[in-house]
């Protein structure tokens, strides 16, 4: 066995060494032998999970060549993930608001920039118990443009927090997309530009 056709299957077509097993029909210590001997670097355990959650690569495409109105996108949803992003997670992009014009650009951002499709884009609204969720999932459906089935209302529950001030009757909503590659990158260009400042 030469080093071309282990590196090409785990290192290429991402299969995981079971899988490059049962197709070279051999035992996975042998798989682990070959990686070794041709030192062909194993993959992590989150990378492996990764992997396994996209085999069909990275669920998103940075675009590089950008118009003036592109470029304005850009900043604005870096700058939106500043301000309102939620950083603590280390996995997922996350953004809440009750004003539709924020989400809906920071949308625009995930859809135009990095180039996320829309069925991995999620929204989680909360609620108070005296608004109607159905209403709500109706409406952020329509504003943001996503489907209803990845949309989920749930109501607020926390005791301390009284209906004060601002509230919508379609609750507070907040934009999730899983990968941390993404989140990595994301964080990566608003450090960026904020230190040109």
């Amino acid at each position: 066995m030469n080093k071309r056709e282990p590196s090409y299957l785990y290192d290429v077509k991402k299969l995981s060494m079971v899988d490059i097993a049962k197709q070279l029909k051999t035992t996975q210590a042998k798989v682990y032998y070959w990686l070794k001997r041709y030192g062909i670097a194993r993959r992590s355990r989150s990378e492996s999970s990764y992997v396994k959650q996209n085999p069909n690569g990275d669920p998103f495409r940075i675009k590089k060549k950008l118009d003036n109105k592109e470029r304005e996108l850009l900043i604005s949803g870096l700058m939106l993930y500043c301000a309102e992003g939620h950083r603590t997670n280390r996995h997922s992009v996350q953004l809440a608001n009750l004003d539709h014009r924020i989400l809906k650009v920071f949308v625009e951002f995930l859809r135009k920039i990095c180039g996320i499709h829309k069925k991995k884009i999620g929204l989680y609204v909360q609620l108070y118990k005296q608004f109607n969720q159905n209403e709500a999932r109706d409406y952020w459906s329509k504003v943001l443009r996503i489907p209803k089935p990845q949309i989920v209302v749930y109501p607020h529950t926390d005791k301390r927090s009284k209906m004060e001030g601002q509230v919508s009757k379609f609750g507070i909503a907040r934009i999730q997309v899983h990968n941390y590659k993404l989140k990595n990158w994301i964080d990566k260009e608003s450090a960026s530009y904020l230190g040109k400042f």
